[in-house]
């Protein structure tokens, strides 16, 4: 590979944005690899144009550059990011995400070997002090946006195995062959993406080596914001109606043999341990989310496009 982008999706998170920005340019590529850092603008109106135009003059690694989309949507954003760069590989991460020394040239390292067309790394939770509430289990990390599947290559990824948005990497004939991120998925257009590449027989890989680090913000801790992050997560996107999933009242069986588990082991578990028993409230309310989406779509199908929007999108940076 000779080139590399890095993209930054961001929207209204501008001091966020800098501290990930000034963390990037830590980084040092390989000789002869040519580096550029795109930071799409998703509609921001906090200065964030402004922060990125300070920080070009002492910029240090490889271009800085800033692209505006009007569209408001993190998937817009991430294909406007494809849209303009021409590199061998893009690697897209997140505006509140800092970089340990070595990402970059591990993610040349490991697209050195030409079997892997999408990888994704490890994502460590940078804990505030007092670290985890007590409530909080190992199971709940995807909620923060961690991801650790072991320290092993793993060429052949469990089921079901997508890398997550803050730390995906992918060879730019990979969007010319299966196309960008779905524009129909207001959530998980990361895990949809990685999904149609399972399909598509193109070749996923984890590689615990390209390591980045979520910092907890401080607000994110409370039951409110879980229980709120994992409702939304169970909102069902389009591949949802493809054939060959079985159904009941419009929803897919399986989630409801999860409710009726959850709901007869949570009783025991509030007593035995509250970490495990939080946790099926979680998985419930990830279910009532699914529920909630099959439903509405099939009562009010014309309005369900608008609905999964305003639930999909942030306030105030926070679920």
């Amino acid at each position: 590979m000779n080139s590399i982008a890095v993209i930054i999706c961001t929207w209204n998170r501008r001091e966020s944005l800098c501290k990930t920005l000034l963390s990037l340019q830590q980084q040092a590529a390989p000789p002869g690899v040519e580096v550029e850092v795109i930071v799409v603008d998703n509609n921001s109106t906090d200065g964030t144009a402004g922060a990125v135009d300070g920080l070009r003059p002492g910029w240090r690694l490889g271009s800085l550059r800033y692209v505006f989309e009007r569209r408001q949507g993190k998937q817009f954003a991430l294909n406007a990011g494809i849209a303009v760069s021409s590199a061998d590989v893009l690697a897209f991460t997140d505006d509140d995400i800092l970089f340990p020394q070595g990402w970059i040239a591990g993610i040349c390292n490991t697209f050195a070997d030409f079997r892997f067309d999408l990888v994704g790394g490890k994502t460590l939770l940078d804990w505030p002090p007092g670290g985890a509430p007590r409530w909080y289990a190992d199971s709940m990390a995807a909620i923060l946006g961690g991801v650790d599947l072991g320290g092993e290559l793993l060429g052949s990824p469990p089921a079901g195995y997508a890398p997550a948005g803050a730390n995906l990497i992918a060879r730019r004939s990979l969007f010319d062959r299966i196309g960008r991120f779905s524009e129909a998925h207001f959530r998980h257009m990361d895990y949809e993406f990685g999904m149609r590449c399972v399909q598509s027989k193109r070749a996923v890989a984890y590689d615990p080596a390209l390591v980045v680090l979520a910092p907890v913000d401080p607000q994110m801790l409370s039951k409110r914001y879980f229980r709120r992050w994992s409702f939304k997560a169970g909102i069902s996107g389009p591949e949802e109606d493809a054939a060959g999933v079985a159904k009941l009242l419009g929803v897919p069986r399986w989630v409801f043999r999860q409710l009726a588990a959850d709901l007869l082991g949570y009783p025991l578990n509030v007593f035995r341990s509250p970490r495990d028993a939080f946790a099926r409230e979680l998985r419930l309310w990830r279910a009532a989310g699914t529920v909630a989406s099959r439903w509405y779509v099939r009562l009010w199908p014309e309005k369900y496009p608008q609905w999964v929007e305003y639930y999909s999108q942030k306030k105030k940076n926070l679920y």
